[in-house]
């Protein structure tokens, strides 16, 4: 007791001292300043020597991605330029927790069950930020955003879409969101140059397009005289986008069998699948493919195939410049087209989007100062932050061109920005930034062949984020509802059986046809409880299809500002 009293007494002492000296140096600064003024003119008063307490710096922890691209120059996921920078320029103090990218639920668990979860939770998966909404491990945040948001709150008023997408079933507002706007994610390319050098036209159905890869497989389409080309791949994302030609959400990524009929009933529609792997077999029938198509799950030696001119119609993102760089280095005379998938038997449809409205963070229900947490999340908002998470720091990691930043190319600045995106998961596209992404590119911040690309991407947005041929998904899986637990692993085995089924089926020949994969296919899924889980599909539907969020909200986000103008 008796060396606590000394040291509050001591610290009074000096307090005093400080405060004394302080008002000094006031007075002094303020009669230099009033050169004149009588002495009662420059005297403080009492009340302007009240000492208002200043407002304590919050301390938080958000959690990061670690995707183990950190250069070790640069630290950590935890502790690097970009962590140091936040806490330097922020509002409050953030301890940035890592989590493993593909495993973060995993160490989510282990950090929720020992009480060290961090209060800001950053999580693209849906499914599990509705396990932490069900386990009541998060906290509503619609009075801490109407009281002490501003950035947040504005966007709110903006796009009311963020609301909708937020809000539980309980009618709160838990996640926050995003914005990023309705672009295309997937794309269809096709070589140009070979559809001239066969008199070929750009296909406009299903049948075309196979006659268009079996010319592209059989009549040299590069002219070099080697049968040494494939029309058309089947892995990773090429394969998805067969699926979506013939209306099927049923791919390797996304498994929603449910369409709306035209009594607006939602049923599991298995005409469409079955169309999308009869042509898929069709394809590698006709040895139009590369056989071995399975074994590629990434899509890797499709992209080598076409980035080497080997191949003639290939999906892939509809970002992926790279891979269009180093096809025109490799072949400068090669010529790519985006084009819009071709009409299936069951209609005209198109590929992936980007979900325009993202949820991505939660705030733990234990959290000790929520208000400073919001702090952080209107910081991470405010274009000044997005500035320098685009572009870095003016001098040092670019310069200002004609208005707008320009990224100096060399490597040191790439490792150094390398990095940054998981502490970027807050931004929202800026629509009316005249500087940022592709969209804005012209001949003094970009090269030639990223202009060339910008039309391309012009072209996809043209193809696809149009209503008249739409994407077939009820909405994005990530606003998908997630199914009670107890139907989960029969979902999952149902799913593993149809899919087996489906696949095999493709290579098996006249021994395995497609009829008799879809008979087996509905045996199993009858057997994981299929009819009980399309009940619950239709039954979520019918409750809740005015106010989830579907792909009829979604075109609602398409932004003008990417159409060619």
């Amino acid at each position: 007791m008796t060396k606590k009293y000394w040291k509050s007494s001591l610290a009074l002492i000096v307090a005093g001292v400080f405060i004394s000296l302080f008002l000094s140096a006031c007075s002094s600064n303020e009669e230099g300043t009033n050169k004149g003024a009588k002495p009662s003119e420059s005297a403080a008063s009492p009340a302007a020597t009240d000492q208002t307490e200043p407002k304590e710096r919050g301390q938080i922890s958000v959690s990061i991605y670690d995707r183990g691209t950190v250069p070790a120059e640069e630290g950590n996921m935890e502790e690097n330029r970009w962590s140091k920078w936040i806490n330097e320029n922020g509002p409050v103090d953030v301890d940035f927790m890592s989590v493993p990218r593909w495993e973060s639920q995993q160490k989510f668990n282990v950090m929720f069950a020992s009480k060290a979860a961090p209060d800001l939770i950053m999580e693209y998966d849906t499914a599990y930020r509705n396990q932490l909404y069900n386990q009541k491990l998060i906290m509503p945040i619609d009075k801490l955003v109407e009281e002490h948001s501003t950035n947040y709150k504005a966007m709110l008023e903006k796009y009311p879409a963020l609301r909708k997408v937020g809000t539980k079933d309980d009618g709160q507002l838990y996640e926050i969101a995003r914005v990023i706007g309705l672009q295309p994610n997937h794309a269809l390319f096709i070589r140009a140059d070979w559809l001239e050098a066969l008199k070929l036209e750009v296909p406009q159905t299903t049948e075309e397009l196979f006659a268009v890869a079996k010319a592209f497989k059989e009549n040299d389409p590069d002219q070099n005289g080697a049968a040494d080309t494939y029309g058309m791949a089947l892995s990773y994302i090429s394969g998805m986008i067969v699926d979506y030609m013939h209306g099927s959400v049923f791919t390797i990524f996304e498994k929603q069998p449910w369409y709306p009929n035209d009594k607006d009933e939602l049923v599991h529609d298995w005409t469409r699948v079955k169309t999308a792997f009869e042509f898929k077999k069709k394809l590698f029938d006709a040895g139009l493919v590369d056989r071995d198509f399975l074994t590629d799950s990434k899509g890797e030696k499709a992209k080598q195939d076409f980035i080497n001119g080997k191949l003639g119609i290939w999906g892939t993102t509809v970002g992926d410049f790279a891979s269009y760089e180093t096809l025109k280095k490799n072949n400068p005379n090669a010529q790519i087209k985006i084009i819009a998938l071709p009409e299936s038997p069951n209609g005209q449809f198109s590929p992936v989007l980007y979900n325009p409205i993202q949820s991505v963070g939660v705030i733990n229900v234990m959290a000790k100062n929520p208000e400073a947490v919001m702090e952080y999340v209107d910081f991470m908002l405010e274009p000044a932050t997005k500035k320098v998470f685009d572009f870095g720091i003016e001098g040092e990691h670019h310069t200002v061109v004609n208005g707008c930043p320009k990224v100096n190319d060399s490597e040191e600045v790439k490792k150094q920005l390398g990095y940054k995106a998981d502490f970027m998961m807050l931004f929202s596209t800026d629509f009316e930034d005249k500087c940022s992404d592709w969209w804005n590119y012209n001949e003094s911040n970009a090269t030639p062949m990223q202009l060339e690309y910008k039309e391309l991407r012009y072209d996809a947005v043209e193809a696809y984020v149009n209503e008249a041929r739409p994407n077939p998904a009820l909405t994005s899986s990530e606003h998908m509802p997630v199914i009670p637990q107890d139907l989960q692993i029969n979902q999952q085995n149902g799913f593993k059986a149809v899919e087996d089924a489906l696949t095999k089926s493709i290579i098996s020949g006249s021994s395995y046809t497609v009829d008799k994969a879809i008979e087996d296919a509905k045996a199993a899924w009858g057997k994981a409880n299929g009819d009980k889980i399309d009940q619950w599909y239709a039954d979520w539907y019918t409750a809740n299809k005015s106010t989830a969020f579907l792909m009829d909200d979604m075109y609602e986000l398409s932004q003008d500002i990417f159409f060619r103008k």
